[in-house]
């Protein structure tokens, strides 16, 4: 009866190898990071004091800061500015995340409870527009104009994948290259923005920073589809929400694509049907979950993911041999072969 326990937290103790292995080469980088995030709300308002300690509390994998690191210290230059730059990447991915949070009403992140649902949405919108604007502001003191542009681009293409995230809700006839321009605008933007500013706070020649540009969007597709498969068959616990949310929320993501692009028109229909209902219930949970797996949507989905992550290792090629180069390909292999 104990064994199904015994496996999560054998899959639960690898991915958390992974993370640390690959993390390793920039822990005193990401100690300082870590010390600059808490400084950053420390302000005259408690409100965000307090808040902000919430945040800290509710600290994620610290995925996109390391790979900023990582990448940083691949240049020759001294990368003095890299910690702040990690910083600033991270701040920026909370931002979002609170956004993504208040919008979808969610109550949990990280098994934790939102800012929206520990205060309100009024607190947790100003929260995110807070953090989005003193990063730049910080930036600009800092006279960090190179990032700022990559900062600003970022948010601005991150708000078009919110919007059209928004405008694809609940929306079956829903096809893959939408789907994947969404991902790029949302996501993929942001693991890129990562990577391109480790590049350029790391001294990076031009030609290596578009191609790290291009890996980290390689990267991001990889990391992104492979939650969408986790929302279908993770566990909440170990993903620190609660199940079933993308499908529950209306979201239309690369699992179902791939099985309605293959579905009767009864199970299309009922697929519609479906996501316009305000409540998810456990029948149509069940079926719209044996209809992927039918289809084989979950397998289509890791392929295309290892092959995003492939494509992201090939990018990597002409780099010279480092501590830090082998580190992004193991942030490259936790991104596809995680278990939460």
């Amino acid at each position: 009866m104990s064994s199904p326990n015994l496996e999560t937290y054998r899959k639960s103790f690898e991915a958390d190898r992974q993370l640390h292995s690959f993390q390793e080469p920039i822990q005193d980088d990401l100690v300082q990071m870590q010390a600059l995030l808490r400084e950053f709300f420390r302000t005259r308002v408690p409100l965000i004091h307090h808040v902000g300690d919430h945040l800290l509390t509710m600290a994620g994998k610290r995925f996109r800061p390391a790979l900023t690191l990582l990448v940083a210290r691949m240049g020759e230059a001294a990368p003095r500015e890299a910690p702040f730059a990690a910083a600033a990447i991270e701040l920026i991915h909370t931002a979002t995340l609170v956004h993504d949070d208040t919008i979808d009403k969610s109550a949990l992140r990280r098994g934790l409870p939102t800012i929206n649902a520990l205060y309100n949405d009024l607190v947790a919108t100003i929260l995110g527009d807070y953090i989005y604007t003193k990063v730049l502001v910080e930036l600009l003191d800092r006279k960090a104009d190179a990032v700022v542009r990559v900062v600003a681009r970022t948010t601005y293409e991150m708000s078009i994948g919110e919007m059209l995230q928004i405008q694809q809700k609940r929306n079956p006839e829903l096809v893959e290259n939408e789907y994947l321009e969404l991902v790029d605008a949302k996501t993929a933007s942001l693991m890129s923005a990562a990577c391109e500013v480790g590049a350029l706070v790391g001294g990076l020649r031009p030609e290596q920073v578009e191609t790290l540009r291009l890996f980290g969007m390689d990267l991001g597709r990889a990391y992104q589809i492979t939650d969408d498969v986790f929302d279908y068959v993770g566990d909440a616990g170990e993903l620190g929400k609660f199940g079933q949310s993308d499908l529950a929320e209306g979201k239309v993501t690369l699992p179902l694509i791939r099985a309605l692009s293959r579905s009767s028109e009864d199970e299309k229909s009922r697929v519609a049907k479906i996501l316009r209902q305000p409540v998810l219930t456990s029948a149509d949970w069940r079926f719209v979950f044996d209809l992927l797996e039918g289809k084989k949507a979950f397998d289509e989905c890791r392929e295309v993911a290892l092959e995003s992550a492939r494509q992201a290792h090939r990018r990597l090629e002409g780099f010279p041999p480092s501590t830090y180069l082998t580190g992004i390909h193991q942030a490259v292999e936790y991104a596809v072969n995680r278990s939460h």
